[in-house]
């Protein structure tokens, strides 16, 4: 079943034991808006059932589903074949399950609840700010130096993620924090305090209107937090993501939060583009054909050892992940073509590493 066509039936006439599968952003998201709908519903199916309620509302495992009189909302289009499966094979009839196609339906269920569509909109006063100027776009990755920071002062450039833990060690501070990591944004955008310091150190600081983040977005002493609408770049479908041309309205995701700061850099207006420890180096790489590469970056990264010791948390963009290679390098293809068709230049500034799609560039000479 369709999840429109639930909703209709929803409304139409009380339902019992409805179940929202998933108990992250997606599904308390549906849960809010049933709420605000009065559609009754019981809780969730959630693999960490242990966590205890959600919102007053009880988390069972997939163990525990299996009730026939019970519908099964679906609340990810990602991997909502590997949960459809679990769930069949607990014993939920097929006829039970509720999905959804695209993650527009996630978008207007939240817009229908928290409004998000006017915190986007504020992005504009960045729409081609910088027209003709240069930028730097800098990556977590192992060839990444303090040095090379000290060197961009001066230098727009933008930034994601953890960086924050390099602060105490140099001077330089990004003019554009980015975050969309979904473990960082947990883990540093929970506590207002938080989120607070992480603007301060930066002009502009731009998160997922899914973040935690999101919840300050009323906060008048944090006026430089700007919110993104982000989408799958290809929704699942072959061929290179796509490319935002108004990042006000959405920008398109392809396994690295550095396709985003690139279209961001876009928007802005910038045409000269400099990447900086952009290694393509991951300690897990996935790739499409389903094979597993695993490489010891750690041991490689100078960096992590000393940001670990003081922050508790490595670069998380490329120290430690599962990265799918191939989603990542049709992303840096999509933002060539884009660039390539509309007179923008994207060099390669990083010491190293394995992104050899832009021309090589030496840091110093370019500074």
């Amino acid at each position: 079943m369709d999840i429109n066509e639930f909703i209709d039936l929803a409304k139409s006439r009380p339902l019992t034991n409805v179940y929202i599968v998933g108990a992250g952003t997606y599904g308390q998201i549906f849960g809010r808006y049933f709420d605000k709908h009065q559609i009754a519903w019981e809780g969730y199916v959630d693999r960490n059932s242990r966590q205890g309620p959600i919102h007053g509302k009880k988390v069972i495992s997939y163990r525990e589903a299996g009730n026939e009189d019970a519908y099964y909302i679906i609340s990810s289009y990602i991997y909502r074949d590997e949960m459809m499966k679990e769930l069949i094979d607990c014993g939920v009839r097929e006829d039970r399950l509720v999905l959804y196609e695209t993650k527009d339906t996630i978008y207007e269920c939240y817009e229908d609840t928290v409004h998000w569509k006017g915190y986007t909109e504020k992005l504009k006063r960045y729409e081609g700010l910088y027209k003709g100027n240069r930028c730097f776009i800098i990556g977590n990755g192992p060839s990444l130096t303090i040095e090379d920071l000290e060197k961009l002062k001066g230098e727009i450039t933008f930034a994601s993620n953890s960086i924050y833990a390099l602060y105490e060690h140099t001077s330089w501070r990004p003019t554009f924090h980015c975050a969309w990591d979904e473990s960082f944004c947990k883990k540093m955008m929970s506590e207002k305090e938080d989120v607070e310091w992480l603007a301060s150190n930066c002009e502009a600081f731009f998160t997922s209107i899914m973040s935690e983040g999101f919840a300050y977005r009323d906060c008048e002493d944090i006026r430089n937090l700007y919110y993104v609408k982000d989408v799958r770049g290809n929704d699942g479908k072959p061929g290179l993501p796509r490319f935002s041309d108004d990042c006000s309205r959405q920008v398109y995701s392809s396994g690295s939060i550095a396709y985003m700061m690139l279209q961001l850099a876009v928007y802005m207006g910038f045409e000269e583009m400099y990447l900086l420890g952009m290694d393509c180096s991951f300690s897990v790489e996935k790739y499409s054909d389903g094979s597993v590469t695993r490489n010891d970056v750690r041991d490689h990264n100078h960096l992590i050892q000393q940001m670990e010791e003081g922050q508790g948390m490595a670069l998380s963009e490329e120290a430690g992940i599962f990265a799918g290679i191939d989603m990542i390098m049709d992303g840096y293809r999509a933002a060539k073509q884009y660039a390539d068709l509309h007179g923008i230049r994207i060099c390669n500034a990083t010491k190293g590493g394995k992104l050899e799609l832009f021309p090589r560039v030496d840091l110093d000479k370019v500074i």
